[in-house]
This record gives structure tokens, sequence and C-alpha cells, in this order.
């Protein structure tokens, strides 16, 4: 039936690719209960390494493709992106929203 299946330990470079090239309108990153805006006016990139966040034209984020878990939030409006930080080696957590402009 499919009720109790295993839970994903990762996102499918698949379903990564459809983040591609998303306009993102900010961009936060969650510390346990505090939240870091880390930009504004951005953008997804996704390629077959590597997840990376742009915002005011720098990177704010990057992480490795291969066990980053990336979920659309349940408004449709952002991804909330888990991976491990491609410079430093340590998990982190990234809400990205859309913005509202039709792509």
């Amino acid at each position: 039936m499919g009720l109790f299946k295993k839970k994903k330990d990762e996102t499918s470079l698949k379903d990564l690719s459809r983040l591609h090239g998303k306009a993102l309108s900010y961009a936060v990153e969650r510390n346990g209960v505090d939240e870091l805006v880390l930009g504004k006016k951005g953008g997804i990139s996704v390629t077959e390494d590597e997840i990376i966040v742009v915002c005011d034209g720098h990177e704010v984020f990057r992480c490795l493709a291969k066990g980053a878990i990336a979920a659309e939030l349940m408004s449709h409006n952002g991804v909330d992106i888990k991976g491990i930080d491609s410079l430093t080696g340590e998990k982190r957590h990234v809400i990205a929203y859309y913005s509202n402009l039709r792509q």
C-alpha cells in the first residue's frame, strides 16, 4: 500500500533540477529557533554536484547535492533545503522564498 515507506535520506537530482533558475525574493538560515536573513533578490542554481543560492549578487549558500534534502513549502512559495556546506563541511538549513514573478 505504501503507508509505511522508509523516509527519504536525500532528494533525487531530478527533483533538485526543478529548483534551477527559480528567482528568490529572500533567503533565511535557521539555527535552532533563530532565523538569520542571508539576503534578498536572488536565485537558485543546481548543478550535478551542488546547490547554490545567490542573493544580492553574492553566494550565500552552497551545499553538496548528494545527501541534500529539499522540500517545497506547503504554501508553494519557497523551498526548505538541508545539506552539508561545501566549504565548511557543517550541516546547514536554509529556507529560500520564491519571488512573485511568474516564470
